[in-house]
């Protein structure tokens, strides 16, 4: 374990637990960890797509579901890594995009469109293709993507927060989200990697004895509940949705590859070709086909997964398969949706409010380390950000002429902040390339420009 010892990694990834203590201890670790991408199905789709009772808590068993079976294939046959799969906030803001553009007909057409994305981006895996991701996944896109993913996340646990107006939800809901915060900072040995875990529970007692928790919900379900296919019907989509889907899944991607680079990285298992072939074709036959086939939003590995073994320093995929069996085992019990679904809305806001404070500081922070970070990167990264931001905030009159592929793009701030910042660097703003090439000794080259240290003066 010399390597992982570099890293003082408790467990390797493919270490297996050396004491039965253990293996309950890490593997009970992980299943609380996994209810953080429940909040994600709930908070993004669920809410934005507009479910209401039993029908939000059959999404909820498939959520579930399709997060234990998404993490299960890839650790077993993937990328062999101990990381969590759960809805991805690209297509999930693509899926509310597209309620908003066409309406809720449209949307649900989504799921059966990411079936169609799902096989195109297996081929593409197969043929070679999507390992040319890399070559323009850069730390700017990569840190400029994640800072997005925070700036609208927290837009959204703003709106939830706030569902009630100024009342009580919203103070305790704010206090929630102050609470994750400082126990995911203050935290000591265990209690310090499940944050959200315990954010959730204290929010749900509140709740409770406030007198403000839907039983109803929870009782209307019956015991126990099979997942079911196709929940809203089998059609061809609409060409256009067919073509917007597939856009963005190649976009998600690029953030799975991403988050699946940085985190081998850091557990020093660096992905091989043939791995990332397997990763991303079970991506897209798994984590985008069966995921919209149980009309569940697509999954991915999700970045946080470098957070949480970095807390845990453990990073053995054998308790994440365990976990993930239980998830998939729970999804089955229909109370357990009930519950989920009854998630009061400010707590949920209070869990993303939380995330989005992290990972708007983790994206600038990536941004910042990856070297030169002067004039001409801050402007990239500006003007990428407040365009993709300020874009989908524009009102429906402004894409009521545009096509609606168009538009889905247009009003999903992550894909456009992707794109914005690629062609910035690339193209636009690309860096000349070194005038000194031929002399080995120098320097002077624009990929490494030399930093003066006058705090007034920068280097462009």
């Amino acid at each position: 374990m010399s390597s992982n010892s570099a890293n003082k990694l408790v467990y390797g990834p493919d270490d297996t637990p050396r004491t039965k203590r253990d293996a309950i201890l890490y593997s009970a670790q992980w299943i609380m960890i996994m209810f953080y991408p429940v909040v994600w199905g709930y908070s993004i789709v669920g809410k934005g797509l507009g479910f209401e009772g039993q029908d939000l808590c059959l999404y909820m068993t498939r959520v579930v579901f399709v997060i234990g079976a998404s993490t299960l294939l890839q650790a077993l046959f993937g990328h062999r890594l101990a990381m969590i799969s759960g809805p991805n906030i690209i297509p999930s803001l693509a899926i509310v995009a597209a309620c908003s553009v066409g309406g809720a007909d449209y949307a649900l057409e989504s799921f059966n469109a990411f079936i169609i994305a799902g096989i195109i981006v297996a081929i593409l895996s197969a043929l070679g293709i999507m390992d040319k991701i890399g070559s323009v996944w850069t730390p700017l896109v990569s840190g400029a993507m994640i800072l997005m993913v925070g700036l609208s996340t927290s837009t959204t646990g703003v709106s939830l927060v706030a569902s009630d107006g100024f009342s009580m939800p919203f103070a305790l809901g704010i206090g929630l989200a102050l609470f994750c915060g400082w126990l995911s900072i203050k935290g000591r040995g265990l209690i310090a990697t499940v944050p959200v875990l315990i954010t959730i529970v204290i929010g749900y007692l509140a709740f409770i004895a406030l007198g403000k928790f839907d039983w109803g919900l929870v009782a209307s379900m019956p015991v126990f509940t099979i997942p079911q296919l196709f929940p809203y019907g089998i059609s061809l989509p609409p060409i256009d949705l067919i073509v917007t889907m597939t856009v963005v899944t190649i976009f998600a991607s690029a953030n799975a590859y991403g988050n699946v680079e940085g985190y081998s990285e850091i557990v020093d298992a660096k992905q091989t070709e043939r791995e990332h072939r397997r990763t991303f074709t079970i991506f897209g036959l798994i984590e985008h086909c069966l995921t919209g086939a149980l009309g569940a939003p697509p999954t991915a590995p999700y970045g946080e997964n470098l957070g949480f073994v970095l807390l845990t320093r453990v990073a053995s995929r054998f308790f994440l398969i365990c976990a993930s069996i239980a998830c998939i085992a729970m999804s089955f019990f229909g109370t357990i949706g009930g519950v989920m679904a009854a998630m009061p809305e400010s707590v949920a806001g209070a869990v993303l409010i939380g995330v989005a404070c992290t990972l708007i500081g983790i994206g600038a922070r990536t941004m910042v380390q990856a070297g030169a970070f002067n004039t001409r990167e801050i402007f990239i990264v500006g003007f990428s950000v407040f365009l993709a931001l300020g874009t989908s905030f524009l009102p429906d009159s402004f894409f009521s002429e545009t096509p609606r592929l168009v538009s889905t793009l247009l009003k999903n701030p992550v894909i456009m902040v992707i794109i914005l910042t690629v062609i910035m660097e690339q193209l636009v703003m690309r860096k000349p390339q070194c005038r000194y090439a031929a002399d080995t000794t120098s320097t002077a080259c624009a990929e490494n420009p030399p930093r003066i240290t006058n705090s007034t003066d920068e280097t462009k």
